[in-house]
């Protein structure tokens, strides 16, 4: 309606904005059980303005999946057989067949001796 003043276009659409969103609750309080409606709701809805916001931290925490190693890492006693017991450690072919050819290889062109004079390793 481009001929209705600027005034009554932004009630009127203001007015529409209300209503769509009436329109939404009623849609989603019609799908709600009657026990989400009575309990659930009101339950979360005070839990929510009882408890303190996530910080990012806490957040990132939470998203990244298992504390169980983190857990044993901060007590100040990891052992490698409970990280073992949790996780299945496995090298992928590529992985593997690394380890036994170019790591092996440059384990024979280096002298451990030297090194430990020398403090460093030899130039390239």
């Amino acid at each position: 309606p481009t001929g209705v003043p600027r005034t009554s276009r932004n009630t009127m659409l203001r007015t529409r904005a209300v209503q769509r969103g009436v329109m939404r609750a009623i849609a989603r309080a019609a799908t709600r059980t009657p026990t989400q409606r009575t309990y659930i709701t009101p339950a979360y809805n005070l839990a929510k303005r009882i408890m303190p916001k996530i910080s990012p931290t806490e957040e990132a925490a939470l998203n990244s999946g298992t504390i169980c190693f983190d857990r044993d890492l901060f007590s100040g006693d990891p052992t490698t057989k409970s990280l073992l017991a949790r996780y299945k450690i496995s090298l992928s072919a590529e992985e593997q067949s690394f380890i036994d050819n170019e790591t092996h290889v440059l384990c024979e062109m280096l002298d451990n001796n030297q090194i430990d004079e020398d403090q460093n390793l030899p130039p390239a």
